[in-house]
């Protein structure tokens, strides 16, 4: 027995009531409602439709639709996971899950609801073109140009795919193939400012400073009131020296009003995104790509590539051990080789050294990459320390098992004070490169001065001596230095007879916190002095 429809039931709700057959009409009654503005409305009758028949596919796919545009994200996403369960073949369900996910940021979970869209539609260009930027968010960026560049085939005429395919190649250092792009996308839309930028932005990583300005120029006059192109433009301005000759061919006191700095932008609310995992995981992806950038193109000029990175201290500690074993026949101090000995303590230092030099000359050597939306200065410094330490952990491992090949010692006695050790002098070495970072910025010659610095640890960081044979005064002064610190901690942990009394372990992370929150918060409080110093 059917129950009675209330008297204030919709029509077409209560003709679904009496037959299931009759849920077109209410979906066509929802749809009428939402085109007139009664959105609240005609959710609220498919919801009721659902309590009737809650295993429709089309009824899940339109309700998501209307509560996506509504804004009410998390119950969209549950509904277009239902009707992609109850007909799995729709390819444009695929799609509308697919998009609703990449707009959540969760890129592996759309990547293969994109997949089985283009497995149905290879033809659309729409699907090429999301794939291409879920791709890339996944670490994929040689797939996301292939993407990309299928997108730009389907549909030439599209300025925005070209303009999405010249960013991807930006990013991967094609600067030429890039601009080649972005000549294109222009001549689709010559009005639209973010292709004027784009040139911009890499006419100058080519070291082209005039066209750079001339497109600047470009977009500043598309969109006046971007205060980002604005600032873009004048650091340009500022590097070609134009104010000096305005000012100089004039005769008179230039105009200052389109030199001044722009106001410092208010903070903004960020937008209810995904959680802090999501924002994590999407900062997480940008520092693999950039490590992975920086990788390719570091020693790109060279045969061996990155090779030559890890080839490099290996053949430094060749050279040592030949020389020490042609004048010290001496017993080592620990251990019972003397090369071994050494490497134990220049391994550790050389991560310390190499992660504070490059970190201090991040912005300087990865200017064009900070034009890019995304980027931040700390993307850059996590990337340069994660492929060092990455590197310095493969030579050591080459080194030792070397080592054990030849019959002495290969493995740690007690691996976790190594590997403390290491993570320690390399958190050390980050943040001591972040202050050094920022003292360049403003004083250039500091750089020369930290060289030396670090060339004075090499001898006062226990390489090739432990404090133990110091006397009393200078074993004192020795052990306040952190490096040798983390130095006598990977040592005690090689050799299981070795526990020197001078260690301090809160001493070393004492210096590792103080130094991590100095950097940081100068490069942070800093940031946009910063830029316009760069």
């Amino acid at each position: 027995m059917n129950t009675p429809p209330a008297q204030d039931e919709h029509p077409e709700l209560a003709a679904l009531r009496r037959d299931a057959r009759n849920l077109p009409a209410l979906i066509h009654a929802a749809e009428t409602l939402f085109a007139q503005g009664a959105r609240a409305d005609a959710v609220a009758l498919l919801r009721e439709g659902l309590v009737l028949a809650a295993d429709d596919f089309l009824l899940h796919r339109v309700l998501s639709g209307f509560l996506a545009a509504e804004g009410e994200n998390e119950a969209a996403l549950h509904h277009a996971k239902r009707a992609v369960d109850l007909a799995p073949a729709q390819a444009e369900a695929r799609l509308h899950l697919a998009s609703l996910l990449l707009s959540r940021q969760l890129y592996a979970t759309a990547l293969p609801h994109f997949l089985a869209y283009l497995e149905t539609e290879p033809h659309a260009a729409q699907g090429w073109h999301m794939l291409s930027a879920t791709l890339f968010q996944t670490g994929q960026p040689a797939r996301a140009i292939e993407a990309a560049q299928r997108a730009t085939a389907l549909a030439p005429d599209n300025p925005d795919y070209r303009l999405h395919l010249a960013s991807l190649l930006t990013a991967r250092a094609r600067y030429g193939d890039a601009l080649s792009e972005l000549a294109q996308a222009e001549k689709l839309d010559a009005a639209d400012a973010r292709i004027a930028r784009a040139a911009s932005g890499n006419h100058e990583a080519l070291g082209a400073l005039g066209a750079a300005c001339r497109e600047a120029e470009r977009a500043l006059e598309l969109a006046p009131e971007n205060e980002e192109y604005r600032r873009h433009h004048d650091l340009l301005a500022k590097r070609m020296g134009l104010f000096t000759a305005q000012a100089a061919g004039a005769g008179q006191r230039a105009d200052l009003t389109a030199w001044a700095l722009p106001p410092a932008r208010t903070r903004r609310t960020s937008p209810r995104t995904a959680g802090l995992a999501a924002r994590l995981h999407e900062r997480g992806r940008i520092i693999y790509a950039l490590a992975l950038r920086d990788m390719r193109t570091r020693h790109s000029r060279s045969r061996l590539g990155y090779f030559w990175a890890v080839f490099e201290p290996i053949s430094h500690l060749l050279t040592l051990g030949v020389m020490f074993w042609l004048i010290n026949n001496a017993p080592p101090p620990i251990g019972h080789s003397l090369f071994e000995f050494y490497c134990t303590g220049l391994l550790p230092y050389l991560m310390f050294a190499h992660i504070s030099t490059e970190v201090m000359e991040a912005r300087s050597a990865s200017a064009a990459l900070l034009m890019l939306p995304k980027v931040r200065t700390t993307d850059i410094i996590f990337a340069k320390t994660f492929l060092l330490v990455m590197t310095e952990i493969t030579v050591g491992i080459i080194v030792f098992s070397a080592f054990g090949l030849a019959g002495y010692r290969g493995f740690p006695a007690h691996l976790f004070p190594c590997i403390g050790a290491v993570l320690l002098l390399a958190l050390l070495g980050m943040g001591i490169g972040a202050i050094n970072m920022v003292i360049v910025n403003y004083v250039q010659s500091w750089a020369t001065l930290f060289a030396s610095i670090v060339r004075l640890l090499y001898f006062a960081s226990g390489i090739y001596y432990t404090p133990i044979s110091m006397p009393d005064a200078a074993r004192k002064l020795l052990v306040l230095n952190p490096v040798l610190q983390g130095v006598e901690i990977f040592r005690s942990g090689f050799y299981a007879a070795y526990d020197p009394f001078w260690i301090k372990l809160d001493y070393l992370i004492f210096w590792v916190l103080i130094s991590l929150m100095l950097g940081f918060g100068l490069e942070r409080t800093l940031r946009r002095r910063l830029k316009r110093h760069t």
